[in-house]
């Protein structure tokens, strides 16, 4: 117990030691990597979180309209760090000079961040931006060298042939060629964003499999990993059990899982 309360408290220290070395002031606590590693490494199930959360009342799942677009069948944990768009609108003073296009959107880029190991990079601006990319080929390299696990985006997203080259996957509603300056600006990094009716804060946990996308609130993260690696083992003695001939009504009867 001593040791484990030890390696909690370095584990936390370095993170801080991080975050203060960049600059950054995380309004959520990093998860230990080695936590994130148990759960990736059993590539637990979007379905059987989901099923937790159903039984807690909490989270949520992305629309499907969201998938990912440069591989088939991508597996990510990891904490979201969001970044939160809004439409360019006018002011109220149609002689007043307005900021440039690129001053409106560099903050998507996350320049508070160096590093992102455990993190997702999560985008959205309410209803999904689909005639105009989020990010592209040169950003999306970019996230990858910082550490991000992946990018999940309330939209579009462009230039395909660069992101075919990525180890991570990226997640958006579509391709198209169109940017977002002029049309878009970021509205806040770090907090918080909306995608569709879904609000997304930074430090809940991502789960992305060929399901889809689920989303745990960061106050309910470790009571869903716990039953999540439970149910998961209960999961895969039954389905060892259907495979050798027994029934699964009566395996439902006695476990209380389908």
């Amino acid at each position: 117990m001593e040791f484990q309360r030890k390696k909690k408290v370095y584990e936390y220290l370095h993170h801080a030691l991080i975050n203060l070395r960049t600059g950054v002031v995380m309004n959520f606590e990093r998860l230990p990597k080695n936590i994130l590693a148990v759960f990736r490494e059993r590539k637990i199930s979007t379905s059987t979180v989901v099923d937790i959360l159903d039984g807690m009342g909490t989270g949520n799942v992305l629309t499907s309209k969201i998938r990912a677009i440069n591989g088939d069948e991508p597996y990510l944990v990891a904490q979201a760090y969001t970044v939160s768009w809004k439409m360019v609108r006018k002011g109220s003073d149609i002689l007043q000079r307005q900021p440039s296009t690129w001053e409106q959107v560099k903050a998507f880029l996350v320049p508070e961040l160096e590093y992102a190991d455990g993190l997702v990079y999560v985008a959205g601006g309410g209803e999904l931006i689909t005639e105009a990319a989020l990010a592209g080929g040169m950003s999306c390299t970019y996230f990858e060298k910082m550490g991000f696990s992946g990018v999940i985006l309330g939209g579009a997203v462009r230039d395909m042939k660069e992101l075919k080259m990525l180890n991570m996957p990226v997640l958006a509603s579509n391709p198209i060629p169109t940017d977002t300056q002029g049309a878009y600006l970021v509205a806040e990094t770090g907090t918080h964003c909306l995608i569709e009716h879904i609000t997304v804060h930074s430090g809940d946990l991502i789960i992305v499999d060929a399901n889809g996308v689920a989303v745990v609130p960061a106050s309910a993260i470790v009571e869903v990993m716990e039953k999540a690696l439970a149910i998961d083992s209960t999961e895969n003695t039954m389905l060892e059990k259907i495979r050798a001939g027994e029934r699964l009504p009566e395996l439902i009867n006695f476990t209380g899982r389908i």
